[in-house]
């Protein structure tokens, strides 16, 4: 397939994979399983299918999803959360580890430990990719996302660690030494947050003396990649190092983006990460023709496959459940009975639903299938490993994936009564330290005129009493500022009619027309942020 066909084949893809996420949505079913089953027909049925480099899908695809996931990260959840990150990100990961290596090794006697160990770690780390995918459609708590999202971008240096000592061990090339790990895993971790952090911020000093917003965007996507290849480059984590740079990107851009810059990268991200996260589940699914090619001169290893996948599948799910629920919600409900159900001072204990659903939030996706592709020709059993980990990959997208929205129902799981200001106390805070500040504009003469002072205030005042009043006044206010934000909604697109009637009729000149309606655009978004739930 020459370079032209390739791009051509991608093109397909994409457009085959838009109207995949469309059905996905009238079906409501989760898009990455339908992505993914896509791609699996697309690999039996199809006769010309690209072999897709692992270590290229990586590189390419996953550092703008990494990065676009932590800049949006919840922070003070993060932090607050951090000790529970740790022990899934450390804990969970070694002791699925251990026991899908186990559960793999009774059920296939002849499959050596360093195979089933190596096995062990390919699957053992959640994909970023897959948990965003799914969480994003449905509304959790704030700590729970951010616990489940904070493990998934930061899970891979563990797995990884596991994974080369695992592969050393299977070829016999080096022993590696318990001291020799540690102080590999903490290289990985330390380079890569380290480059992350340089990163981080010679992009904030770049951004904040930029004009062109358009610039700055695609430095942006340019960052992603380099802090990936940088810290690869210097025997660092990549993905630590896209996940830190885009946590001081994320912090920081409140002061280092102009607003112009923030409105025109928030639709490019979205729009070039919605693209990529489709790819990431077709290209999975596509993953299946080579594989299948290389089993299909052995017809044993399909049966073998089979066997290593079932108890590495159930092995993974359980070990990780079991993992939650000892270590991280039957500790916090015992210190709660100790103190007689009034805490010890500390954040609420998880509940029995936040727990269930953090164990089973556990998807595999591109980063496992990468690991197992990229295993050398000679490492024993890799065609049943690579096979296994794609059903393994196949199971828990379908299973925990296409089942999490149902349990979250079941569990009646939502977000707990905030502890913080609501959103039009917080609006009618904001708008009234302006108005504050319009009195003290007022009281210079040369500042501005009496009659634009009087309008400035009269709006301020209405938005002020619009949102207090929706504050302390319930659900009838609020209702009735809807009404009110719906004709305005109404106007903006009166308005909008107008203006291309006239641009139709050659009173208006595309330049005039264009800045106008990018000024309705603004206003409109505006208006239906405020109606949003």
């Amino acid at each position: 397939m020459s370079n032209v066909e390739l791009f051509h084949y991608l093109l397909l893809l994409i457009c085959g994979a838009g109207a995949l996420t469309w059905l996905a949505e009238r079906l409501t079913i989760p898009p990455a399983v339908v992505l993914l089953f896509g791609g699996c027909v697309v690999a039996v049925a199809g006769k010309r299918v690209p072999d897709m480099d692992p270590g290229l899908l990586l590189a390419a695809v996953m550092p703008p999803l990494l990065m676009s996931s932590s800049f949006y990260t919840a922070w003070k959840e993060f932090r607050s959360e951090l000790g529970t990150i740790v022990s899934l990100v450390l804990g969970a990961v070694t002791f699925t580890t251990v026991a899908v290596a186990f559960a793999v090794h009774a059920f296939n006697p002849a499959l050596p430990w360093a195979a089933c160990f190596t096995l062990g770690a390919i699957v053992s780390p959640p994909d970023a990719v897959a948990a965003k995918a799914i969480l994003q459609r449905n509304p959790l708590p704030a700590r729970l996302v951010a616990v489940l999202e904070g493990e998934s971008l930061v899970n891979d240096a563990s797995g990884l660690l596991i994974y080369q000592i695992a592969v050393s061990a299977a070829l016999a090339a080096t022993t590696i030494t318990v001291a020799q790990g540690t102080g590999l895993f903490f290289t990985l971790i330390l380079i890569g947050i380290a480059v992350g952090l340089v990163c981080g911020q010679a992009m904030c000093m770049v951004l904040a003396r930029l004009v062109d917003p358009m610039l700055g965007i695609v430095l942006s996507f340019a960052m992603a990649w380099a802090s990936y290849g940088v810290a690869e480059a210097v025997g660092g984590s990549g993905v630590l190092s896209v996940v830190t740079c885009g946590l001081v990107l994320g912090i920081r851009q409140h002061r280092v983006f102009s607003a112009d810059m923030r409105i025109k990268a928030k639709a490019t991200w979205e729009a070039i990460v919605f693209v990529l996260d489709a790819l990431v589940f077709v290209l999975i699914g596509l993953a299946l023709h080579g594989i299948l090619a290389r089993v299909n001169h052995e017809g044993a290893v399909v049966i073998e496959g089979l066997r290593v996948a079932l108890p590495a599948t159930a092995a993974a799910i359980v070990a990780r459940l079991v993992w939650v629920f000892a270590t991280i919600w039957l500790p916090g409900r015992l210190r709660s009975h100790n103190a007689n159900g009034a805490g010890n001072g500390n954040r609420r204990p998880w509940s029995f639903g936040e727990a269930a659903v953090m164990g089973w939030a556990g998807m595999r996706g591109v980063v496992s299938l990468a690991a197992a592709l990229a295993l050398p020709g000679s490492f024993p059993g890799r065609d049943v490993i690579v096979f296994s980990t794609f059903l393994l990959i196949i199971a828990t997208l379908v299973v925990q994936g296409g089942s999490l929205a149902l349990l979250i129902r079941l569990l009646k799981l939502r977000p707990p009564a905030r502890h913080t200001m609501s959103e039009h106390e917080t609006r009618a805070r904001t708008f009234g330290a302006s108005l504050k500040a319009l009195d003290e504009i007022g009281q210079r003469a040369d500042a501005i005129e009496p009659a634009m002072l009087e309008r400035l205030q009269a709006e301020y005042r209405v938005r002020v009493r619009a949102n207090e009043d929706a504050h302390t006044e319930g659900e009838a206010r609020i209702a009735h500022r809807e009404r009110f934000l719906r004709v305005e909604l109404e106007l903006v697109g009166v308005s909008r009619q107008t203006l291309l009637g006239l641009h139709r009729a050659g009173k208006v000149d595309d330049a005039v027309l264009h800045r106008i309606e990018s000024e309705l655009d603004l206003e409109e978004l505006r208006l239906l942020r405020l109606l949003e739930p």
